[in-house]
């Protein structure tokens, strides 16, 4: 039986790779794997290449199973992150700088030790993995937020949160949390709604108040202000624009901690990250 072969000339190792001379060259003056001399000739230490190539994203071989096996064994991109918890890479970064998690570079791109993620996952309940996303959702379904709720009365959120404060309902009202959004139980709630009469569900009005009261919301459609998609970061009224809410409910959101926003003198401002996570949170209430 031949002995294994231990070592591989640079060209077969250019080959391998499909790169170019100077690139594969480059790679040896970078010392990424190991090299030495026979009869006068360099050679790439087999083992040594395929530990780098198993711990490296950048080059796939011509013929041969792709590469980073090891490196996503133990860690995840960025972009991994990003459909893990299913936000934008914006998010992840944000998240990352916010949190500071620790994070280290693999050709220049960065990327998170899986244990690291976990640790900062379980220490935190507002993002969620699809599969957490998943179980969430028998427990959403036991439940409202204040938003359906209003929308569900035909008021505002600051008329639920003053109706949720009133004395007369202290002890009414039962609450559970899911994801960092408060939730009333269904059942609390619906209790609550036989046994008074000042508020009536839209589904609970007459076909005609229905009629006359969409065609009231129609009529109210503000006009939209042009934004631009691209800045990182928008005030108030852009904000109110792009959640297509009144102002008055972004400063309320942003006083309850509802929305993150950082304040410049008189001025706030929210990170698009921030505003992109709210609208998938109001896109998956919506699926749900």
């Amino acid at each position: 039986m031949a002995n294994e072969r231990t070592t591989m000339s640079v060209p077969e190792m250019q080959r391998m790779l499909g790169i170019k001379k100077t690139d594969a060259y480059w790679l040896v003056h970078k010392n990424v794997f190991e090299t030495i001399i026979v009869e006068k000739k360099m050679r790439v230490v087999i083992a040594s290449f395929e530990k780098w190539y198993a711990n490296q994203v950048k080059h796939s071989k011509v013929d041969g199973p792709p590469p980073g096996a090891e490196l996503k064994a133990y860690s995840y991109s960025v972009q991994e992150m990003a459909n893990l918890l299913g936000v934008s890479d914006d998010v992840v970064y944000a998240i990352i700088k916010r949190d500071h998690l620790e994070t280290f570079e693999v050709d220049y791109w960065k990327r998170i030790r899986k244990d690291v993620f976990e640790t900062w996952y379980k220490g935190q309940t507002k993002y969620r993995t699809a599969e957490d996303r998943e179980r969430d959702k028998a427990q959403e379904e036991m439940g409202y937020t204040m938003p359906e709720i209003a929308k569900m009365l035909l008021i505002s959120r600051k008329e639920v949160y003053n109706l949720l404060a009133s004395p007369k309902c202290a002890g009414v009202f039962e609450y559970f949390t899911v994801a960092e959004k408060k939730r009333i139980t269904k059942e609390s709630f619906e209790t609550w709604y036989r046994g008074q009469c000042k508020y009536i569900k839209f589904e609970d009005r007459s076909p005609e108040e229905q009629e006359r009261i969409r065609m009231l919301q129609k009529q109210e459609k503000r006009p939209r202000l042009m934004v631009d998609p691209n800045k990182q970061a928008y005030d108030i009224k852009e904000t109110a624009v792009l959640l297509d809410v009144p102002v008055h409910e972004i400063r309320r959101m942003i006083s309850e901690e509802e929305l993150e926003a950082k304040k410049f003198g008189n001025r706030y401002l929210i990170l698009k990250s921030e505003i992109e996570w709210w609208l998938l949170q109001q896109k998956m209430d919506v699926e749900n």
